[in-house]
């Protein structure tokens, strides 16, 4: 029987100590529909990498045998039959498409990603184009895209290279399936009370780069506590005062640019703006999913709920807090969503669009 579908295996962390800004929505969910191995996983996780061929932080794939092997193994020996010729063609053995779970109990620092080809990126750099997909948010939870209106590009310079970013960004309070891009060049900072998928873009041998623009002027000891009597992490605002998008429009103009508003069962193909098609099913029942791009790869994420996935004669069955690559040969899925206890079935799909390919 041919494999269309590749659970990961659902706990590929990055340490605390990288991510002190981590929340409590990733550990809780996880502890929940995963009790057995409540005690392997941590109280506060900032991101959950679900699908990744990072050197870092490779994910783990388990096969129909039960073996389990890293995705980048997989990919070696079948990148073509997975990823899709056109894909493969282009990237090899590796998964331009990394997705992550982001949640933050603290503000995360002001970020920039430059674009590929800045000549400021070493030779393992890339840019790293991403967007978020709102997942859960709390009441005042809110996010910082591009810079408030009515400033000159001289009174924003200032206010960041003063460390005073909260003067000059844009803050608004996103709902649950707003879809928001982070093009290359958008200043950008995930706040307080906010879970989401996070799909980034990111070439092969590669890491995706982020320039830290402010860090709230907090300190950290050697563990990623914060302590009065700690040091500072790394800024690079120069470097991304070079890279920014001033074209970017700003305040609620940025938003109607920037941000969908997603419906369960609507695709959206992605734009100039996002390269990262999209369709969420949020409803019980039975759906039908097409690939979002044509004989190419897509890659499922399900956070409430059961999902089961049918194509052909490969079966998967997912519960919230696991993610999975959908082989570029499976050609139509169907979707069984079922509710758990209270938890109503809620599953994305990304793809890459065919502007990034």
């Amino acid at each position: 029987m041919k494999q269309l579908f590749y659970k990961m295996d659902a706990f590929n962390f990055v340490p605390f100590k990288r991510t002190p800004w981590g929340g409590t929505k990733i550990p809780l969910l996880k502890q929940k529909y995963f009790p057995e191995s409540k005690e392997n996983i941590p109280q506060i996780i900032g991101e959950s990498w679900e699908i990744s061929t990072d050197e870092q932080f490779p994910s783990f794939v388990y096969l129909q045998n039960n073996e389990k092997v890293t995705l980048n193994h997989l990919l070696l020996h079948n990148s073509q039959e997975i990823l899709g010729k056109k894909v493969a063609a282009q990237y090899g053995a590796h998964s331009p498409l990394l997705l992550k779970w982001l949640n933050a109990d603290d503000l995360l620092s002001v970020q920039l990603h430059p674009k590929n080809g800045n000549p400021l990126l070493k030779s393992n750099e890339c840019g790293k184009p991403e967007s978020w997909l709102v997942l859960d948010v709390d009441k005042g939870g809110y996010v910082y895209l591009g810079f408030q209106e009515g400033l000159s590009k001289e009174q924003i310079i200032k206010h960041l290279l003063n460390d005073e970013p909260e003067k000059c960004l844009h803050r608004f309070e996103p709902n649950v399936l707003d879809y928001i891009s982070v093009p290359a060049g958008c200043v950008h900072a995930v706040g307080t009370g906010v879970f989401v998928a996070e799909p980034q873009y990111v070439l092969p041998q590669k890491s995706g780069k982020t320039w830290r623009i402010s860090d709230w002027r907090r300190l950290y000891d050697e563990n990623g506590i914060k302590s009065s009597n700690g040091f500072s992490r790394e800024l690079h605002v120069e470097e991304s005062l070079n890279a920014i998008n001033w074209e970017l429009p700003r305040g609620k103009k940025i938003e109607e640019m920037l941000v969908r508003k997603m419906k369960s069962n609507i695709p959206f193909y992605g734009d100039e703006n996002n390269p990262f098609a999209l369709q969420v099913f949020c409803e019980k029942g039975q759906k039908n999913y097409t690939p979002l791009l044509k004989d190419a790869f897509s890659i499922v994420t399900v956070w409430s709920g059961e999902v089961i996935l049918n194509c052909d004669s490969d079966t998967l069955i997912m519960r919230g807090g696991e993610s999975a690559l959908v082989s570029s040969e499976a050609r139509q899925v169907t979707i069984h969503l079922n509710q758990n206890g209270n938890d109503k079935p809620c599953a994305a799909f990304f793809a890459l669009n065919d502007e990034v390919l």
